[in-house]
């Protein structure tokens, strides 16, 4: 069976694309064999065909733009003119290819939209956003309306629920197939292997209380100066607290440090920078709990992680914090309010509130993924996939 993929960076390294590269082995042992079209790959992913399209530069927030017209060119001129014979399955993330059977989607720009009202426009930057979110959303929409995919994956339920509220007519099955994690990395012993030497590295002390942040960029949507301004005024209630804030390029941090000279001139003091890095897990262990009180997400792979390591999660009401946060339990609701986060915050650090030992996680391990994504491109290639066998390890819900 031929399956193509669409997506721009198969690669481990992208929250939309890890769980479906670790997936690859188990797709090739089933039978399937996979074409690629994309701009980057990992050097040791593995297809029968991969196909790079034509790149110019970095384009960062124009990327998407860019990668949907040339990976609709090549199927218009391959399929549509040459008629060449289309693969039982393409699968693509997001809006890029809305002749497709099956799409998952990590991100509602709709929900985005909302946010972005109450959040306002206040420097060059917040335009930008703000423009290339209307065009975002009419890509969003017009795929909707145009796709002809059996199967639209959601990452979380209420991602599915926006869309099925934008497109409520659409043929296609909504389905939920939450972001995966890897189980060897974080879990609970990451603790016991890391914490100490890591804090030492970092030069915190034991009776400091350690919130972590990670980021690779996105800060204001993500919470960041939420975050950071809620630790502010825990230091300013004479409460032992630090923030270490993991993920970011260092010409965004530098950003990032300008603002916060404006706002906390003291924040080196009680802030940890440690741009990007390899081995996100071992920061988890020296933290004593995750602070991310995004304004939008879809279903955070950090909370996943970050849970999955037994940090208790302090989480503002955004998509996906529903299917991993049991509150009282493994973590805390915030407001999108620096006090009233705070307030939370210091119940934590003074002892007041302690989480329970377990997790609501709906996401599942490595293994359980691929089975559940093999799963997926099954029901959707019907009834050209009758015939061939799968044995998956976990059910559908």
């Amino acid at each position: 069976m031929k399956l193509l993929i669409v997506d721009p960076n198969v690669s481990s390294t992208s929250p939309s694309m890890k769980g479906v590269v670790h997936a690859l082995p188990q797709l090739r042992a089933a039978g399937f064999e996979i074409e690629l079209w994309c701009w980057d790959c990992d050097a040791d992913v593995v297809a029968a065909r991969i196909v790079r399209l034509p790149r110019f530069g970095r384009m960062r927030t124009l990327a998407p733009f860019a990668f949907t017209f040339w990976a609709r060119l090549r199927r218009w001129w391959r399929y549509d003119v040459h008629k060449e014979s289309c693969p039982d399955v393409t699968y693509t993330i997001a809006w890029y290819l809305p002749k497709c059977d099956v799409c998952h989607v990590h991100f509602s720009p709709w929900d985005w939209q909302r946010r972005q009202h109450d959040l306002g426009v206040h420097s060059l930057r917040d335009l930008y956003e703000a423009t290339t979110g209307v065009l975002g959303r009419w890509l969003a929409s017009r795929f909707m309306r145009k796709t002809t995919a059996r199967t639209i994956v959601a990452v979380s339920q209420a991602v599915a629920d926006d869309l099925r509220e934008v497109a409520p007519g659409i043929n296609a099955s909504i389905r939920v197939l939450p972001n995966s994690y890897d189980a060897t990395r974080f879990h609970p012993g990451v603790s016991a292997v890391w914490r100490s030497l890591t804090r030492a590295m970092l030069g915190y002390v034991a009776a400091e209380c350690v919130f972590i942040f990670v980021s690779t960029g996105h800060y204001r949507r993500k919470g960041f100066f939420l975050a950071a301004s809620a630790v502010a005024s825990l230091r300013a209630r004479s409460l032992p607290v630090r923030f270490l804030v993991v993920g970011g390029r260092e010409s965004r941090l530098q950003e990032l440090q300008s603002r916060l000279d404006e706002m906390h001139p003291d924040w080196r003091e009680w802030i940890t920078f440690t741009g990007n890095v390899p081995d996100v897990e071992r920061y988890f262990a020296a933290a004593d709990g995750l602070l991310f009180p995004s304004y939008s997400e879809a279903f955070a792979l950090v909370e996943i992680e970050a849970a999955a390591c037994g940090l208790p999660l302090f989480l503002t009401h955004h998509h996906g914090s529903e299917m991993i946060l049991e509150d009282g339990v493994n973590g805390r609701w915030l407001e999108f309010d620096s006090e009233k986060i705070a307030d939370v915050l210091a119940e934590f650090v003074s002892g007041e509130w302690k989480p329970s030992v377990g997790s609501k996680s709906n996401a599942l391990d490595t293994e359980a993924y691929a089975w559940r994504f093999i799963e997926e491109l099954k029901l959707a290639a019907l009834p050209s996939a009758a015939g061939i066998t799968w044995t998956p390890a976990v059910p559908i819900s």
